[in-house]
Formats: structure tokens, sequence, C-alpha cells
């Protein structure tokens, strides 16, 4: 058991933020056992951080391991900047030993930013993917990892058979579904340009009848966009992905920027779900985020980092992008705090485990102290979303673990 004393910060809707001011957590092996007001705790504090917030350990819903060395290397779109950058990264990752090096060092990363629980692309070699979910085992983190799946219209280097790169999915899939209740494999065809149709329905047909995840993009960049059109002969992006049977529950879709309405029912109609990554797609120029639109829509969606087109793995920066990246629509703290944490676990089907400090759930927190003299006050809750680098992450608990 341990005690210990500080401010929680607790996400209940987009529109509300719970402030409760000195309060005990008493955490026992991986779970929060209980929260109790400080005036009435009768034990012992192990650790006294009442000069501190405490929130839900962030959620980010849609990242790249394979890229994390190659944030902020710059080409102005999408299509220039995987060929320039991207996919010669991702190809290091065929060798083992810098698979599991670059695996260490974003899981370090990953916790230090305050992030417990992540959406994650690999590298397209089953080793790579493998590792990366033995060095997730090892950190404490959640995760739903993937091996990204190409098949055509990428460098020769890369480009998997489509046979082959389903068996090794599946394989990756029988691993490690069921055997750990905090990782799970997640079925990741990269986006339609490098995905044959035939490899995409097979993906769906099997990600189905197992009641998997799926992840992949959808209408990040106009000239992405044309591309399908040219490839596909369909009239709509998102059409590629209804003929291929990908939409469903369990289907991320990243970045959906520029879809048109018909595009924005069929996701809903289908309970798809989005994952917003306002930095990246700033860095890229692809867009502006339909924000208003999504939510008209009755959409889930909730903030992924995008890490290497996306910056920072440090989930408050990107709360403050997405209000950032929203030409007239506001967005208050409590809703871009929502969408890192109780909104992402929603989205997930994981918010009886996850996304807010409540009694009985996992002991996934993260301490932040201000480095000036913010007040430790619910007013103070807007700061930590738009001054988050004024605040240090002290702490990170994944599943009570350091």
């Amino acid at each position: 058991m341990k005690n210990i004393l500080c401010n929680i910060v607790n996400p209940v809707s987009p529109e509300e933020i719970q402030f409760l001011p000195k309060q005990v957590i008493s955490i026992s092996e991986s779970k929060i056992s209980a929260i109790i007001p400080l005036p009435e705790f009768q034990g012992i504090l192990d650790e006294d951080r009442s000069n501190e917030y405490a929130l839900p350990g962030f959620i980010d819903l849609h990242t790249h391991l394979s890229q994390y060395y190659i944030r902020g290397f710059y080409e102005p779109a999408l299509l220039p900047w995987l060929n320039k950058y991207v996919f010669p990264e991702e190809e290091r990752s065929k060798n083992m030993a810098y698979a599991e090096k670059l695996s260490r060092e974003f899981f370090s990363a990953m916790r230090k930013a305050g992030t417990t629980t992540c959406v994650i692309y690999t590298a397209p070699y089953f080793t790579a993917c493998d590792i990366a979910f033995e060095i997730a085992k090892e950190t404490g983190i959640k995760a739903l990892i993937g091996m990204t799946m190409m098949d055509m219209n990428c460098p020769e280097n890369l480009k998997q058979d489509s046979n082959k790169t389903l068996e090794d999915s599946i394989l990756l899939y029988e691993k490690w579904h069921g055997k750990n209740t905090d990782l799970d494999y997640i079925f990741t065809p990269r986006f339609a340009p490098t995905c044959s149709l035939k490899l995409m329905k097979e993906v769906a047909k099997y990600a189905v009848e197992h009641n998997a995840w799926i992840q992949t993009h959808l209408s990040e960049n106009k000239e992405e966009i044309e591309l399908v059109k040219e490839i596909f002969g369909l009239k709509n992006y998102t059409e590629v992905y209804q003929k291929a049977g990908l939409l469903t529950q369990h289907s991320i879709f990243a970045h959906c920027i520029h879809l048109s309405n018909e595009e924005l029912q069929i996701l809903a109609e289908n309970k798809c779900k989005i994952a917003h990554c306002p930095d990246s797609n700033f860095f890229l120029k692809s867009g502006e985020f339909p924000l208003q639109k999504i939510e008209n829509a009755g959409i889930e969606y909730g903030l992924g980092s995008d890490v290497g087109a996306g910056t920072s793995l440090n989930m408050l920066h990107h709360t403050k992008m997405m209000n950032y990246r929203q030409s007239s629509y506001p967005v208050l703290p409590a809703k871009a705090l929502y969408h890192i944490t109780l909104g992402s676990a929603k989205l997930l089907g994981l918010e009886s485990k996850i996304g807010s400090i409540e009694t009985g759930k996992e002991a996934d927190i993260v301490f932040l102290k201000p480095q000036r003299n913010y007040p430790l006050e619910n007013n103070g809750i807007s700061q930590l979303v738009f001054c988050g680098q004024d605040f240090s992450i002290t702490k990170t608990l994944a599943g009570g673990r350091n």
C-alpha cells in the first residue's frame, strides 16, 4: 500500500473537470484502493505531493514508434515527407538491435511525457513489432500495437507480399491478443495508397471475424486524396475503406481532415473512431480538422501525437494545439483534457479501467508540478492546457509502477 497526498484533476465530461484539492490516493498493487480528503485520512503518508496536480495517465491514440528519431525532419507535404524521411527511417528497423534501441527510448520517453496508454504503428517488420510488445510489457505501458502493412506503391525494400504480411499480422495477433490485459494487437494497413484492395479486404475479414481493432489513415492531404481516387477509381477516399470492409466500430482513422458530409455520415453510421492529430496537421500543412462537423456527426474522437510528423510525445502540447488549430471554433480546457484521458478511454472501451482517477481503476497517474507560482486551484487547469511547458512531470505511474 502506498499513500500519496496531491491535488486531483479529474475529467468528467467534455464540459466538466472535477478539481479535488488535498486528497490522499491509496494504491494497492496496480489499482487505486481509496481516495480520501486529507482531513479524514488516518494513515501514514508515503509521498507529500501537495504542491502538485495529479491527472489520469495520458492516452495517445495515434503515434508511430518507428518515426520517433525523425521528429522535426521537415518537408511541407505528406507524400514527399514519407518518401524523403519516413520510408528510409522505417527500413532501419529491419535491424533487430536498432529496433530494440528505438523501442526502449520511445517507451521511456512516453512515460516521461506522462502517457500510459497509446495506439502504435511500428515499422513493417514482424520482429520490430514483436520487440515493441516485449518492451511495452516491461515498462507497464498499456498499448494497442500494430505492424504497418504495405504491399504496393512504396519502396521495394519495404514492400511486403500480401499473403505474408497478413500471415505475420495474424501471428502477432494470436501471440499477443488475450495474453496480457494491458496489451493487444491492432491490424495496421498503412493507408489506401500503399495497400491493395485484396489486402485490405483480407484484413477486414479477419478483424471482423475476431472483433479485432484496425487502424489506418484517412483524408490527411489533398494530393493523397487525389492519388487514392486515381488508384481505386471511386468517388471518395472513405468509399475505398467501405468497399474493403474496414469501417467497423473498432476502426480508428487518423486525421480525417477533408471529408465530405457523405463521408462523415458513413463513418458515423459504422461507429468508426477518429484520431485527431493537430500538431502533425499543422507541421505538414495538411489542413484544419473539421472539429465542429465531427462533433455534430456524433463521431467519437480523441487526440494523437502522430510522432514523427507530430513534434512531441507530450499530450498537453497537443491539447493546446487542438485549440490553436481551430480558426474560430473554441476548444475549452475541459474538452481538451477529456480527449487525452477519459474520452479516449471510452473510445477504446476502457473507461472502467483507465481515463480518470477513481477507486477501483488502474493506478495510471501523472503528477505535474508548476515551475513557477501557478495557483493549485480549479482555475489553474486552464494553464495546464495552454502553458503545459511550465509544468514539470515529476512522476508517472503505470499500473502503480514507477
